[in-house]
């Protein structure tokens, strides 16, 4: 594997779980701060595992059948980060329903779909162990998230949350 691409595929995984680490612990604090209650917090963060048990399965058929895992691993984070912008405008239970659901139904087949393309490069260059230290950069990008947002959101507001996601994501930059 080449150091670009492994430099690449590191950045997409640290990207990923920034988000994770981003999103996971502090988006429920977030959706309380616009007083939501505890129900409706815990329906928007269900359709994230929800929407796990199928549309993975659609996107990585559709990957599959057009050999263009990286087209859709770009397009599924694409249409996420543009479904995460509709969070600002979002000022009820309903239109953070229908927001959330079209971005857990786009972002939980990015991973799966990411996983095979790298698990596909590290075929195609035999013998390549490379996997554990890609994967390492996940973990960095989770612990810098979950870690120093807890700082930000203390110095500045919850709404931190959203804005460091906005700039954070960039779908753009997966590997062929």
């Amino acid at each position: 594997m080449t150091p670009i691409l492994f430099w690449q595929l590191a950045r997409f995984y640290f990207v990923y779980y920034f988000f994770v680490g981003l999103f996971t612990p502090y988006w429920g604090l977030y959706l309380q701060s616009l007083q939501f209650d505890a129900l409706q917090i815990g329906i928007l963060l269900s359709l994230f595992q929800f929407s796990r048990i199928f549309a993975p399965n659609f996107w990585g058929w559709l990957a599959d059948h057009t050999e263009e895992r990286a087209k859709w691993i770009r397009f599924t984070a694409f249409v996420g980060v543009i479904g995460f912008c509709g969070i600002f405008w979002a000022n009820t239970f309903a239109s953070m329903l229908l927001i959330m659901m079209a971005m857990s139904i786009f972002t939980s087949s990015t991973l799966p779909l990411a996983e095979s393309l790298t698990l596909g490069h590290l075929a195609s260059h035999k013998g390549d162990s490379s996997y554990s230290r890609i994967r390492l950069w996940g973990s960095i990008g989770f612990i810098c998230a979950a870690f120093f947002l807890g700082f930000i959101i203390d110095q500045l507001s919850i709404n931190s949350v959203v804005e460091v996601a906005r700039t954070i994501f960039q779908p753009w930059s997966v590997p062929e």
